[in-house]
C-alpha cells in the first residue's frame, strides 16, 4: 500500500509495521499522515509504502516485502514490538534482543541501495532505553528510536524530524536512491510490473477515462493520455484526441518520459533547432510525468499534448504528478 503527498521529486519511505503510527488507525490513513508531515517539512513530494508486519510473527522483512523493489526507497523503517522488546531486563536478554533485531535488518540490507538509511523504531509501554542503547552500541549504521505506545496519538514528532533530516542528507550523497531513481530503471522491472497490472489490451476503464478528461479541462489541451510501455509498443489505456490503443514506439514521447523520475516537457516538437526530437504527427506541445506502480517502478506516463506550441511553464508540474498518483491509485482499485 503506497500513499503520496503532492510535490515534485518525491522522497520514498518504506515502513514495516505500525509502531510509529497511532494505535488503531488504518494503515493507509496513517501512511498518508506521515507523507503529509514530511512534505510539509521538505516542500517536496513524498511517497510512503506501508507493509503490514509484526515482530511477533516471526516473518522476515524479506518475505513481508516480497515483490517490492526496496532499492527504490531512501529510508526504510522497521517497527519492532512485542516479543522483541518485551521483558528484556538482563544484559543477556538485551543482547539477545539486539541480535535478533540485527539479523532481521542484515537480511534486508543487501537488497537496499548502498546509502539507504534504516530506522529501527522500538515500540512498547515499558522503557526501551536500555535496548535502544544496546542497538546503538552494536551498530553505528542504524538509527534507533524508542516509541512509547501509551502516548502515541499521531506520528511522533521526533520520528518525523529524524526522517526529514535523513532524507536531506540523502540528497547530497552520490549513488543515493534519489540519484538511482533519476536514471533509467531495469527495463525488465517495467515489463514485469505492467504484466502484473494486466492493463495492456484491457477494455476501457471509466476511472482512467475520467482522469484523462479532467486533465484536458484543467490544462486546457486538446489531448491527454494514460500510457504504458510494454515490450515493443506503447499502449494508451485512456486517451483523448489521439485514439486509445497501440502506437509505435518511434512515435512515442512517453518512452522518453519513462526513463527518468521527473517530468518531460517539449515546448515545440516541430522546432528543428531542438535536438533529439522528431516531428511526430499533429502533436507539437507535450508534457508528461512518469506513472509508477506502488514501489516506484515506472510503467508508463500520464501526459497532455496539443497541436499548438506552448511555453515550458504552461503546465503546473506538481499537478501533473498528482494526476499520475490518481492514475496509479485507480489502477490498484480495479
Amino acid at each position: 500500500m503506497t500513499t503520496s503527498a503532492s510535490g515534485q521529486d518525491p522522497d520514498r519511505i518504506l515502513v514495516f509495521g505500525d509502531a510509529v503510527f497511532a494505535p488503531g488507525e488504518p494503515l493507509h490513513r496513517a501512511a498518508r499522515r506521515l507523507a503529509d508531515g514530511l512534505a510539509a517539512r521538505s516542500g517536496r513530494g513524498v511517497d510512503v509504502t506501508a507493509v503490514p508486519w509484526s515482530s511477533w510473527s516471526g516473518q522476515t522483512l524479506l518475505s513481508a516485502g516480497s515483490g517490492i523493489h526496496v532499492a527504490n526507497y531512501d529510508v526504510v523503517v522497521v517497527c519492532l514490538s512485542g516479543s522483541v522488546v518485551h521483558s528484556r531486563t538482563t544484559n543477556t536478554a538485551l543482547a539477545g534482543a539486539a541480535e535478533a533485531a540485527l539479523v532481521l535488518v542484515d537480511q534486508l540490507r543487501p537488497e537496499l541501495a548502498p546509502t539507504a538509511e534504516i530506522v529501527l523504531a522500538l515500540a512498547g509501554k515499558e522503557d526501551q532505553s536500555a535496548l535502544v542503547h544496546a542497538l546503538q552500541q552494536a551498530r553505528r549504521d542504524l538509527v534507533v528510536l524508542g516509541v512509547d505506545t501509551d502516548v502515541v496519538t499521531y506520528t511522533p514528532p521526533l520520528f518525523l524530524e529524524v526522517t526529514h533530516l535523513l532524507l536531506e542528507q540523502q540528497r547530497a550523497r552520490a549513488g543515493s536512491p534519489q540519484w538511482i531513481r533519476s536514471t533509467p530503471q531495469p527495463i525488465q522491472h517495467r515489463y514485469d510490473a505492467i504484466r502484473r497490472l494486466d492493463i495492456v489490451d484491457a477494455p476501457a476503464d471509466a476511472a482512467l477515462d475520467r482522469i484523462v478528461q479532467h486533465m484536458t479541462e484543467l490544462f486546457q489541451t486538446r489531448g491527454a493520455a494514460i500510457t504504458f510501455l510494454p515490450v515493443g509498443r506503447q499502449w494508451s489505456a485512456a486517451s483523448l484526441w489521439v485514439p486509445r490503443g497501440t502506437r509505435a514506439l518511434q512515435d512515442s514521447f512517453c518512452r522518453s518520459t519513462v526513463l527518468t523520475s521527473g517530468p518531460t516537457v517539449i515546448e515545440d516538437a516541430w522546432d528543428r533547432n531542438r535536438p533529439q526530437v522528431a516531428r511526430r504527427g499533429r502533436i507539437r506541445f507535450y508534457a508528461g510525468h512518469p506513472l509508477e506502480d506502488l514501489d516506484g517502478t515506472r510503467v508508463g506516463a500520464v501526459c497532455v499534448f496539443d497541436p499548438s506550441p506552448r511555453g515550458e511553464d504552461a503546465v503546473e508540474l506538481d499537478l501533473l504528478r498528482d494526476f499520475a498518483v490518481l492514475a496509479r491509485n485507480a489502477l490498484y482499485r480495479r
